[in-house]
């Protein structure tokens, strides 16, 4: 256990983006405990992760004695100047805990993202990292849902004018 540190290793400073290629039926926003709009999904496939969303990056991490030991999120890429795995990490997170709430992802879905966009930044040992998702993702499954001691709620987005 460590003492005086944060719960999360990383916070997105403002909305992040991606077309995923998955279309939905209907547009979503997810909602954490709070309230506060975490996850938007457009019928188009396009995921919105939202400003202050945090995270522990790519999963197991545990702290002892104040260091940090768990899966690493790769070396900084030299265009997104974050980890390799950041974005990938960012977007398989916020669907995961949000899969149990009414996500309209299956969770290999959720999954493939995870290795698409690992692929975008070209982390090299993305399918190790994929294949080990596959196999133990449902543990952090329920792991998440403790850790954030919450669940989400799904919303339908208002209709556009």
């Amino acid at each position: 256990m460590c003492k005086n540190s944060e719960p999360w290793v990383f916070t997105l400073p403002e909305d992040f983006s991606w077309d995923s290629g998955f279309t939905v039926p209907g547009e979503w926003e997810f909602r954490d405990k709070t309230g506060a709009v975490r996850l938007i999904l457009r019928r188009s496939g396009r995921i919105t992760v939202t400003r202050r969303y945090a995270w522990d990056g790519c999963s197991p991490k545990v702290c002892v004695f104040d260091i940090l030991l768990g899966t690493p999120d790769g070396v900084v890429d030299s265009t997104t100047k974050q980890p390799k795995t950041y974005y990938a990490s960012l977007v398989h997170d916020a669907l995961y805990q949000f899969l149990l709430d009414g996500l309209p992802l299956k969770r290999w879905q959720a999954d493939r993202c995870l290795l698409r966009l690992m692929a975008e930044t070209g982390f090299a040992p993305r399918y190790v990292y994929w294949a080990a998702v596959r196999l133990f993702g449902w543990l952090f499954v329920a792991q998440h849902r403790l850790k954030r001691r919450n669940r989400g709620t799904k919303h339908a987005l208002a209709a556009r004018p």
